[in-house]
């Protein structure tokens, strides 16, 4: 009887201190920062800082992820996608978005389409620089919002490579820059191929590990190549359990 006693009381004086800890000041938000990562100066960040509905003051612990992001992309529509929301102790609230813009032109001659960067198809091209995307056959009926997901004579599913791309750079700092970094990915042969808007090429020998053989592709580039042959030449990025960077000059 005494050792219920003493559980009960233990388990109250849990609740109060958990009670008191959730709903204490220093664990009440104080502040909710807002970044987007591929755009410097996002014409929508002042727009996501009104919508997310977090209140200054509001537990951290209550914070709903979920329902944040929900807020945001129910009040902006397909303008932005927030792609994190994180609690960083003990009150400060970060949400990371992107806008959604195109970054692909891909045409068969007959039909030519806009994607983001997840090769979703947009309405327009914009005004912006675009990447090139070729490949070898024709493209299917779409409509905006549709997946472009036609496969290449290489085998090469294009919204799999195309995303696998612009996340790997994405990991390594480039989501913001990508668009200036490559004019073309070339999937009409057996291998990727970027074209690099200082004139040279990387040819990127299959498509497992495509992060890390980016990672090299970019080191070599930044690091191990002069001036001059970064405006000519090929970077063959070859291997599996190792990675082997050639640079061939053409």
């Amino acid at each position: 009887m005494r050792n219920k006693k003493l559980i009960i009381l233990f388990s109250v004086l849990i609740a109060v201190t958990l009670l008191v800890v959730f709903n204490s000041v220093l664990f009440s938000v104080q502040h909710v920062e807002v970044h987007c990562i591929n755009v410097k100066e996002s014409q929508y960040t002042r727009q996501v800082k009104s919508a997310h509905r977090i209140k200054k003051g509001t537990s951290i612990f209550f914070v709903d992820k979920k329902k944040t992001i929900e807020n945001i992309q129910k009040e902006l529509g397909g303008a932005v996608r927030v792609i994190g929301v994180e609690k960083q102790f003990p009150n400060r609230i970060s949400i990371d978005f992107i806008e959604v813009r195109p970054y692909v032109r891909v045409s068969d001659g007959y039909k030519t389409y806009y994607c983001d960067n997840e090769m979703r198809v947009m309405e327009s091209g914009g005004t912006d620089k675009l990447i090139n995307l070729k490949f070898n056959g024709s493209l299917p009926d779409l409509e905006p919002g549709d997946k472009l997901s036609f496969v290449s004579s290489g085998g090469l599913s294009a919204a799999d490579i195309v995303t696998s791309v612009f996340d790997g750079l994405a990991r390594l700092g480039y989501y913001d820059s990508v668009i200036e970094l490559i004019d073309e990915i070339d999937l009409s042969g057996n291998f990727i191929i970027l074209k690099i808007s200082s004139g040279m090429k990387w040819e990127i020998v299959s498509a497992d590990r495509i992060a890390d053989k980016l990672r090299l592709a970019l080191s070599v580039y930044e690091n191990g190549l002069n001036d001059e042959q970064k405006t000519k030449g090929t970077l063959i990025i070859a291997g599996s359990d190792r990675l082997v960077a050639n640079y061939r000059s053409d």
